[in-house]
């Protein structure tokens, strides 16, 4: 399913414009990317500041009408308190089957109704010997995503999809075929790791106990605390899923300093820890808080990843 997730819509759209939306900490960021001599360039970006969690809505408007009037697709990120991942056995149904199901696979590993499950799912790319494949279940409440699909009635672009932070991360990672593993943290929130390879996701941890870890109060201890959870997942990726050594840790962090916590996670683990940077030269255009955006447009480029 690559970077798909939560598209449906089927209608004529120009096919050489693509807008990606994304809510990132106190702002709401739009791209637009529009294809000129066969290839994609960033045609406009743009940024409003909110303050609550119910100015997201009339920012979104705000945001896509500025970046183009154009009838074309968008990308929305879904932020990533929004959703929950869960990893399940893969059943052996078609896609759009397992898809159909999942609202009543899943419903007991979320406290969100059925009827009010919307879930989409990627393939894990790692099987191993004597088990079965398996795929990671992406699961929100479309009651909250309401008021988000119908701020665009007041836009000319169609909301033509919706993704996940980790799969435009994995966008903008490219297709190294190292591991590297990637820690998140936005403003406010608990830090999450990921280990991406090759294109695909191949692990997403979310930890608790860390939002101490600011520049106004860093803690050692935390600090060490962080770094055994890396290294846990570290040896986890290593020795339990039996894969090549990680082969940098990159940060993409709010609230964490990097310079101190990329000094102390390198003397920590001993390995190359670098602050993130997307592998898409279109990001060399954009400040950092434009990549998200970035991504979910980028994912639209490509015709197979939406349906």
């Amino acid at each position: 399913m690559k970077e798909k997730l939560f598209s449906w819509l089927n209608r004529s759209l120009d096919p050489n414009t693509a807008i990606g939306v994304a809510t990132y900490a106190d702002t709401v960021n739009a791209v637009c990317l529009k294809k000129q001599s066969d290839q994609w360039m960033v045609h406009s970006s743009h940024s409003v500041n909110v303050s609550e969690q119910t100015d997201y809505t009339a920012a979104i408007v705000a945001c896509t009408n500025e970046v183009s009037t154009d009838i074309c697709a968008v990308n929305l990120v879904i932020p990533h308190y929004f959703y929950q991942i869960v990893q399940m056995d893969k059943p052996n149904l078609s896609d759009e089957e397992i898809i159909q199901s999942l609202p009543w696979t899943t419903k007991d590993l979320v406290d969100i109704a059925p009827e009010n499950i919307v879930a989409d799912f990627i393939d894990y790319p790692i099987t191993l010997t004597m088990q079965s494949s398996k795929m990671n279940v992406f699961i929100t409440n479309k009651l909250q995503l309401l008021p988000f699909i119908d701020s665009f009635g007041q836009t000319k672009p169609v909301l033509r999809a919706m993704t996940s932070e980790e799969m435009v991360l994995v966008t903008l990672f490219g297709t190294h075929k190292e591991a590297h593993m990637l820690i998140v943290q936005h403003a406010s929130h608990e830090p999450r790791i990921l280990i991406i390879r090759d294109g695909q996701l191949v692990l997403a941890r979310r930890l608790n106990g860390f939002l101490g870890i600011a520049d106004k109060d860093q803690n050692q201890e935390l600090v060490d605390a962080l770094g055994l959870e890396i290294q846990r997942s570290m040896d986890f990726f290593e020795s339990q899923l039996k894969q090549p050594p990680i082969r940098s840790i990159q940060l993409q962090c709010d609230d964490l300093s990097s310079l101190t916590l990329r000094a102390g996670l390198a003397e920590f683990l001993q390995v190359k820890v670098v602050d993130f940077e997307p592998n898409l030269e279109l990001a060399q255009q954009l400040e950092p808080n434009f990549y998200y955006a970035l991504g979910a447009a980028y994912q639209l480029t490509d015709p197979e990843s939406v349906l």
